[in-house]
């Protein structure tokens, strides 16, 4: 049993679908153009990075360097304060 359907409701379903085609469309293209916005955003941030990452790679050995600078007047203070207590060491003032 065949249903059967005018022309006019065709026509109609047929323009619907051409409506809903083109908003479909449209839209591709919208979100396209934001991905490519994106993608450009994400570049320049993962160059951002790629920089912060030297610049924290660099940082560590001045880091270290200083930390050896400070364990070495740390130290020597911790002598003089020793050597004054044993007596090997004393301060005058004038």
């Amino acid at each position: 049993m065949a249903t059967k359907y005018s022309t006019a409701e065709l026509k109609q379903s047929i323009d619907g679908h051409e409506v809903r085609i083109v908003t479909l469309e449209t839209g591709a293209v919208e979100r396209r153009e934001r991905i490519t916005e994106v993608r450009k955003d994400l570049d320049k941030y993962c160059n951002i990075t790629d920089e912060l990452q030297k610049v924290v790679i660099s940082s560590e050995s001045a880091i270290k360097i200083g930390t050896w600078i400070i364990v070495g007047f740390g130290g020597s203070v911790i002598a003089l304060i020793w050597s004054l207590i044993t007596g090997q060491a004393s301060l005058i003032f004038k």
